[in-house]
């Protein structure tokens, strides 16, 4: 029983800490700010690697095609035990099964490799570091699962990579990288939903002091408080 609360613990441990690295992207945007458009209502997905979280924006609303594919491969665990196989002095580049640099998805359902048609918009650039974009061959419609992170400008790719999201936070991170660095996982960490409305929560007031034997007092009304709830962190 021990066990099972310290293991509890560090859990919760780490959800507060991811919690905080959230609220902190929203005071500190990172370095795509200035190049490429913030979508409010967009999921934010953690990659979490062997040299610390990065966190991604992803930009359903702007490429949906590319972007939901990204996020269904997520929800597979796809990128769990996947690494950087490429590093260059403008990108880092993963996302192969076991690291395989030519590593695909294949469908379990169907088994056929799933391949994206390319899908651009034209409000997405390469205009500095942290744009993330989909991987591919020659074939302009080959992309697959794999992706890269620019480190610097890189707009002569405009038009011709399927850019589907910006990194928010971890950038250090992706300066880090090396070649064989591993990505141990990715989860959605935000859906993009607004946070509820708030609400608001009557508090009974207390019962009237009783009054002493053979006296007789009047009760003067009390006015019930009411305690308004915190606005919960929306996160991103």
């Amino acid at each position: 029983m021990k066990s099972k609360a310290l293991f509890a613990l560090s859990g919760f441990k780490r959800r507060v800490l991811q919690l905080t690295m959230l609220a902190a992207a929203l005071v500190s945007l990172s370095f795509y700010q200035n190049t490429l458009p913030a979508f409010a209502a967009d999921p934010v997905v953690c990659v979490n690697t062997t040299k610390g979280p990065i966190y991604i924006r992803v930009f359903l609303n702007a490429v949906p095609n590319t972007a939901g594919a990204f996020l269904d491969l997520v929800q597979r665990g796809f990128y769990s035990g996947s690494a950087f196989h490429r590093v260059e002095s403008w990108c880092i580049q993963g996302g192969g099964p076991n690291g395989n640099p030519n590593g695909v998805f294949v469908h379990p359902e169907s088994g056929q490799v799933r391949r994206l048609r390319l899908e651009i918009n034209r409000n997405l650039s390469h205009g500095g570091p942290g744009v993330v974009a989909m991987a591919r061959t020659q074939d302009r419609n080959s992309a697959s699962c794999q992706f890269y992170i620019t480190k610097q400008q890189a707009r002569f790719l405009d038009g011709n990579y399927a850019i589907f999201g910006g990194v928010v936070q971890g950038m250090n991170t992706v300066y880090s990288i090396r070649t064989g660095d591993g990505i141990l996982g990715a989860e959605i960490v935000s859906d993009g939903s607004p946070p509820p409305p708030q609400q608001q929560q009557v508090e009974a007031s207390p019962p009237p002091p009783p009054q002493p034997r053979g006296r007789r007092g009047s009760r003067s009304s009390q006015n019930q408080s009411v305690e308004q709830q915190k606005p919960q962190d929306s996160g991103f």
